[in-house]
């Protein structure tokens, strides 16, 4: 199977639903690098139409990202007033709006992996950097996190987290990397590519946000 891999959504429910259009659930494994939430105006909608993905393609990988981490900690009880104070006010209301529980999509928050990989290819949220605690999803270098230079793992490896600067996936020949946040909150895109699975890559789909989702 080939994979389709989508960067950060953050909320921005209609262009994801437009980029899910070149997605082929027969030939390929849907994977998303994390922050589905927070930001743009639907987190409640992204999570669901996620959550009925994986359970009709169970195959279909949703990391964490760092946003939902810090969701999880303020759902753990661990007064994370970082995430409530900047987002979490507004997603919570946008939860009510939308007639779901934001305490059960936390839940299926919880079973996120941080990162998946084959021999060929590796995908987290923020990569994998040169850090001795670059697997350590706590750590501010671990791969939630970091803003760090990427290792070369002799694989292929694809991440988003840190906005690229233009309106396109930046491919670094050192690292062998993608980073594929294309900054869809800001208003600039949100990005797919498929990937063979030796990691050779096959196309790129940039969908520019559809303004709905983030005015």
């Amino acid at each position: 199977m080939n994979f389709f891999i989508i960067g950060d959504i953050h909320g921005c429910y209609y262009t994801f639903k437009a980029m899910l259009e070149f997605w082929d659930p027969k030939e390929e494994i849907l994977i998303q690098v994390g922050d589905l939430i927070d930001r743009g105006n639907f987190t409640p909608q992204v999570v669901k139409l996620c959550r009925e993905i994986e359970k009709e393609h169970p195959s279909s990988v949703f990391l964490k990202g760092n946003h939902e981490w810090l969701a999880l900690q303020y759902h753990n009880k661990n007064k994370e007033e970082r995430w409530y104070d900047k987002y979490g006010k507004k997603v919570l209301w946008d939860y009510v709006l939308s007639e779901r529980k934001f305490e059960e999509d936390a839940e299926w928050m919880k079973n996120m992996k941080t990162y998946w990989e084959n021999e060929h290819v590796m995908v987290s949220h923020a990569g994998i950097s040169v850090s001795p605690f670059s697997m350590d999803e706590n750590h501010y270098s671990g791969l939630l996190w970091h803003r760090l230079e990427i290792k070369n793992l002799n694989k292929v490896q694809v991440f988003g987290h840190t906005p690229v600067k233009g309106n396109k996936p930046a491919y670094d020949p050192k690292t062998n990397s993608y980073n594929i946040d294309t900054g869809a909150y800001l208003g600039k895109s949100l990005t797919g590519i498929k990937l063979s699975e030796k990691g050779v890559l096959l196309e790129t789909h940039n969908i520019q946000t559809i303004n709905k989702d983030i005015d």
